[in-house]
């Protein structure tokens, strides 16, 4: 989830605006890889329609190397770098975003730790400046701290409490066993509690750093204005922190089922197995794979099958997560608990069909078509395309990813796809949780 603070100012109006205008960034793949005076790495999307400059920025290493025992502090810290910096208390630091009217915000995912800002022009410096006060001297004083951590700890109580956050928590533990992955951004009840202030300055003098540091920008800028915009914001951070340390992750190769035990009238049915991370050479015949499979919405095998023929859910979908450490093909669905055991056993036909078989020329074509197609909407907005360029950066997929996929798309056959499906799909690998009172299912471990 990201946390993210908008407030209606007068950049929403630019914004809407800059939409009604069809900025030339839609289109653009011209991006400029400019090195700050400082010695820092920005890429580029230069547009002037309109004046307003995204920049977005992340460092590596997230909730997943989050210390033993201090889990949930990249999630506090992320919920608390608009609440006070160098002399300005949270009061003093939340006007001053709205003063500049700014769009500005962190987040704390398993990898990363990142975060964006969105300025009118002639607001940049200053905005670059608030930033870097954050990063560097940031307040932690007790009240926000209390506040967040208890915002935070009412959403642990929430994950536990929802039936599907629920069976994702147990669907992690079986198939990732302890792992850091398998534990959630927020901790535990305990560590949340915890933590203090000692704790997120030791996290941001170890994580934030500049050897960990990729920074994306687009809009209303030139690569010289840029270089010094970024110094502004980061050449104040340190030049490294700890080393990260999180081992690669193992998927279980055995499948299970298990219940969550709930009294509710629908079942939410999570289920996963081994996958394939983003570098690997075979990434978009999986991809293309999938879609055809469970990712294609109204279009996929699953939901024709179990929606449209027979109405066992409202809806199904499979999905690849690409980790840096681990990549698995997860899905979900729900429906009745009487309809649980018959549900699964179509879910494991289709997954059986399609190792068998792959996918047919015209889905594979409809797949491909709707991959190469939908990618130039993350180019639509400046932020949109700082975002897109961040997690190119991230994924070390190289300044000339948005040419280079087209082509790797275009070449992936229907062999190649054929091939994936029957190496990788193993109805038999198959981990499953149910979260509900399933009916007629065997072999089920309860867990309350």
């Amino acid at each position: 989830m990201m946390t993210r603070f908008f407030r209606p100012t007068i950049l929403s109006a630019i914004l809407c605006v800059a939409l009604a205008l069809l900025p030339r960034v839609a289109a653009a793949t011209d991006i400029q890889k400019v090195v700050s005076p400082a010695g820092i790495e920005v890429w580029l999307i230069e547009d002037h329609t309109v004046p307003v400059v995204s920049l977005s920025f992340g460092f590596k290493g997230g909730t997943a190397a989050d210390p033993k025992g201090k889990e949930g502090v990249a999630k506090l810290a992320s919920g608390l770098f608009d609440e006070g910096a160098g002399e300005l208390d949270s009061s003093a630091f939340q006007q001053r975003i709205a003063d500049l009217g700014l769009d500005y915000g962190f987040e704390a995912s398993a990898d990363s730790f990142s975060g964006s800002l969105r300025s009118l022009t002639q607001n940049k410096d200053a905005a670059a400046d608030l930033l870097a006060l954050a990063l560097t001297q940031p307040r932690f004083d007790p009240e926000p701290v209390e506040r967040m951590r208890r915002q935070f700890l009412i959403a642990i109580e929430g994950e536990e409490r929802d039936p599907g956050s629920a069976a994702y928590r147990m669907l992690e533990t079986k198939l990732l066993g302890e792992h850091p992955y398998a534990r959630s951004n927020y901790g535990t009840r305990e560590t949340m509690s915890a933590l203090g202030a000692d704790d997120l300055k030791q996290f941001v003098k170890d994580r934030l750093t500049r050897d960990q540091l990729h920074v994306a920008a687009a809009g209303d800028i030139d690569a010289a204005a840029l270089g010094k915009l970024v110094d502004r914001a980061f050449a104040g951070l340190p030049a490294t922190g700890a080393p990260l340390d999180v081992a690669e992750a193992d998927v279980a190769p055995a499948g299970s089922l298990s219940v969550v035990s709930r009294d509710i009238p629908q079942a939410t049915v999570l289920f996963a197995q081994k996958g394939v991370k983003r570098e690997d050479k075979d990434f978009f015949a999986v991809y293309l794979m999938n879609y055809v499979l469970g990712g294609g919405g109204f279009s996929s095998r699953l939901m024709t099958e179990l929606r449209e023929k027979r109405g066992l859910t409202y809806g199904i979908s499979t999905d690849l997560v690409t980790l840096d450490h681990v990549g698995f093909l997860t899905g979900r669905f729900e429906t009745p608990n009487a309809k649980v055991r018959e549900t699964l056993e179509l879910l494991r036909a289709e997954w059986r069909r399609m190792a068998a078989e792959g996918p047919t020329p015209e889905e594979l074509e409809a797949a491909r078509t709707y991959l190469l197609g939908y990618y130039p909407r993350n180019l639509t907005t400046t932020s949109k395309a700082a975002d897109t360029l961040l997690g190119i950066q991230m994924n070390d997929l190289g300044i000339d990813y948005i040419e280079r996929r087209k082509t790797e798309i275009e070449a992936v056959t229907i062999a190649d796809v054929k091939r994936v499906a029957g190496a990788l799909l193993d109805e038999k690998a198959l981990t499953i949780v149910v979260a509900g009172k399933p009916e007629g299912i065997e072999g089920t471990v309860p867990v309350q």
